[in-house]
C-alpha cells in the first residue's frame, strides 16, 4: 500500500513540474490527428450560428413598442423572471447608524420569496427628507455590497475601497438616497447551508435554479423589482421620486443590471460599468464559473444589443476601460453602435453611449460619475453635489477619457 502510495505522490510531483515547464502540456497527448475533442469547439461554432430569432431588425416594419413588449415577455419566459411579485414585507429593520461624517446607514431584510429574504442597505446624508433621487447599487463578484458604503470585511476589501467600489457612498454625498443590493451567493447571502459547496460563490445556486426552470438572471432581476416595489411602497421610510430611480452596475453587478433594466421599466436609467459585450466575445469566450449571465437559450432569440434595445428610449451607458481584460471597450462599442440603430427608431438617439475610459477591469468612480451627469441623470441638483469635494479628495484623480458612440 505504501508503494502505491508513493507512485501517487511521485506522479502529481512530475506532473506539476511538467506544466511548470509547459503551461499546454497533456496527459492525454499525443492526441488523434485532425480531431475535434476539446468541447468547448463544437460549442463555439454552434454559439456562432445561434439564430438570435427576436432581435430586433432596424429594417423591418414591425413598431419598436411593439417588438419592446413581444421580446421583454420572451425574455421573461427564459429567465423566470417573477412578474408577479408579492409585495415584500420587512422581516427584520437595523436603525441608522453613521457610515462617513453626515452620512447614515439604514438596513432592512425583505421578505421577498419563501425562505428568502433580500438585504437592502440605504444610505443617505443625514437630514435627507425631500423625495429623493434613487441611486441603485449592483457591485460586482467582491466580498459583498458592504464595499458599497466603504465598509471592509476581509483584507482585499481596502484596496477596492481605494479605487471607488464605494458608489453607494459617492451618490450619497451626491444627494441621492443610495441603495445597495446585496445579491444571492456575496456577503451575508454566502451560501452556508449546503453540506457540500462548490467554491465558486453562485454556481450552485444558478444550477439548482435550473432545476425549476429559473436562473441567476431571473431571480436577481425578480429582488431589484421587489427592491422598487418596496420604494415605491408605503413601508419605506423615505418618500423617493419614481421616475428618478436610476440603477449602476460594475462587472457581475452590470450584467444583471442590464437584466433588471430590461425587464422593469419602473428603472429610468442604467450606468453599466465593465459589463458589456457580446455574448460570444465575453460570456461564451471564457470559463463561466459562475453562472452569471447565462440563461438557457438566450442566443436563439437574443444577444446583448437585444437587452440594451429593451431598455430604450431611457438613457443607457456602457463604460469599459481600454485594458479592461473581461469586456474591452471594442466590445461596448461595438453593442452599443448595433442598440443605438434601435434608440434611433424611437426617436432617443442622444440616449445611448459608449464610454472608454483608461484602465483595467475596475471601478472607474470619477468616469462614472462625469458620464452619469452627463447622459443618466441631468438633474441640476445632483450636477452640482456632483462637484462636492469629499469625492474628489477620496479619490484618485482620473486619467480617462470619454468617447460617444452614436
Amino acid at each position: 500500500m505504501i508503494e502505491v502510495v508513493l507512485k501517487v505522490y511521485r506522479a502529481a510531483l512530475l506532473g506539476r513540474l511538467r506544466r511548470l515547464l509547459d503551461r499546454h502540456w497533456n496527459p492525454y497527448q499525443p492526441l488523434p490527428k485532425d480531431t475535434y475533442l476539446s468541447p468547448s469547439l463544437g460549442i463555439s461554432e454552434a454559439l456562432a450560428a445561434a439564430p438570435r430569432a427576436m432581435g430586433f431588425d432596424s429594417q423591418a416594419s414591425e413598431d419598436p413598442a411593439a417588438w419592446q413588449s413581444r421580446a421583454r415577455k420572451k425574455l421573461i419566459e427564459l429567465t423566470g423572471y417573477t412578474e408577479n411579485r408579492d409585495q415584500p414585507q420587512i422581516t427584520t429593520e437595523i436603525p441608522a447608524e453613521e457610515v462617513d461624517p453626515g452620512l447614515l446607514k439604514r438596513s432592512f431584510y425583505l421578505r421577498v420569496r419563501p425562505a428568502t429574504d433580500l438585504p437592502v442597505h440605504l444610505i443617505f446624508r443625514e437630514g435627507l427628507s425631500a423625495p429623493a433621487p434613487v441611486f441603485l447599487h449592483l457591485a460586482g463578484s467582491t466580498s459583498g455590497v458592504h464595499l458599497a458604503w466603504g465598509s471592509t470585511r476581509v483584507p482585499i476589501d481596502h484596496q477596492r475601497v481605494t479605487i471607488g467600489a464605494d458608489m453607494a457612498r459617492q451618490a450619497a454625498e451626491r444627494g441621492y438616497l443610495a441603495v445597495a443590493i446585496e445579491q444571492a451567493g456575496y456577503g451575508e447571502r454566502t451560501e452556508f447551508h449546503l453540506p457540500k459547496r462548490s467554491s465558486n460563490r453562485t454556481i450552485d445556486t444558478a444550477n439548482h435554479l435550473l432545476l425549476l426552470g429559473r436562473t441567476l438572471m431571473g431571480d436577481g432581476a425578480s429582488d431589484m423589482s421587489s427592491a422598487v416595489d418596496w420604494l415605491l411602497g408605503s413601508h419605506c421610510p423615505f418618500e423617493v421620486l419614481p421616475n428618478r430611480i436610476f440603477l449602476f452596475g460594475h462587472s457581475a453587478g452590470g450584467t444583471l443590471a442590464q437584466f433588471a433594466a430590461a425587464l422593469d421599466t419602473r428603472i429610468a436609467g442604467i450606468l453599466a460599468s465593465g459589463s458589456v459585450g457580446p455574448i460570444c466575445e465575453t460570456l461564451a469566450a471564457r470559463g463561466a464559473g459562475g453562472g452569471d449571465g447565462i440563461v438557457p437559450g438566450l442566443l436563439n432569440y437574443f444577444d446583448t444589443a437585444d437587452l440594451i434595445a429593451l431598455v430604450a428610449p431611457r438613457p443607457f451607458v456602457g463604460l469599459s476601460g481600454k485594458s479592461d481584460h473581461i469586456y474591452p471597450y471594442n466590445g461596448v462599442e461595438q453593442v452599443i453602435t448595433e442598440a443605438a440603430e434601435f434608440y434611433r427608431l424611437m426617436g432617443a438617439e442622444s440616449s445611448i453611449r459608449a464610454v472608454a475610459v483608461n484602465g483595467p477591469h475596475q471601478y472607474h468612480p470619477l468616469d462614472s460619475w462625469r458620464a452619469w451627469h452627463k447622459w443618466i441623470d441631468l438633474w441640476p441638483t445632483s450636477q452640482v453635489a456632483s462637484d462636492r469635494a469629499p469625492q474628489a479628495a477620496r479619490n484618485p484623480p482620473s486619467t480617462g477619457s470619454s468617447t460617444p458612440v452614436i
